[in-house]
């Protein structure tokens, strides 16, 4: 009795835990064609996982809207709560996820961000990581969704992105390999 109470009770919670979720998730909005693909530079040998450093310099023209630069990674089927490596209490969907982000408060910034060369270990599937841009029009003071804007590479060596806001402002992003 006691044990048949129980199971409805956790199913009742899991079933509200999944209609919170549902009401909750919202979609990414990242266009990967508009975006640049990212890939480490070395190799994936499928028993190891190295990972590569990117410095990333960002430059900002005075002016323009609010623009920023997002680097992001694909994750599927990621553990949403209670990650214990053997054991995940609910997964969560595939999903886009932030690896580094430059705002354009600041005229210039600059960071390391690391990238792996394999998607898992014991992989030899490359993860995917898109570098985008992005740009706020009108101010910044208001609840306006942002939008993505096409990249153009500058150059090959060094890497270097970046685009323009319809408002004139540019933004430009420089890859450094270490």
């Amino acid at each position: 009795m006691l044990r048949a109470a129980l199971t409805t009770a956790l199913l009742a919670v899991l079933g509200l835990g999944a209609a919170v979720y549902a009401r909750s998730n919202k979609t990414d909005d990242l266009n990967r064609v508009q975006g640049v693909r990212i890939a480490s530079h070395l190799p994936c040998d499928g028993s190891t996982n190295p990972q590569e450093g990117l410095k990333l310099a960002t430059t900002f023209s005075p002016g323009g809207w609010l623009r920023a630069f997002h680097l992001d990674a694909f994750e599927s089927q990621f553990c949403k709560h209670v990650d214990l490596y053997f054991f995940c209490v609910m997964h969560g969907h595939d999903r886009w996820r932030h690896e580094w982000e430059s705002v354009s408060q600041s005229s210039t910034s600059s960071a390391i961000s690391w990238i792996d060369s394999c998607a898992a270990w014991g992989s030899k599937n490359a993860p995917d990581y898109i570098l985008s841009g992005w740009y706020l029009e009108g101010e910044a003071s208001k609840k306006l969704p942002w939008k993505q804007a096409s990249l153009k590479k500058v150059s090959d060596a060094p890497e270097i992105f970046e685009f323009t806001d319809p408002n004139g402002g540019t933004a430009r992003v420089e890859i450094t390999r270490k």
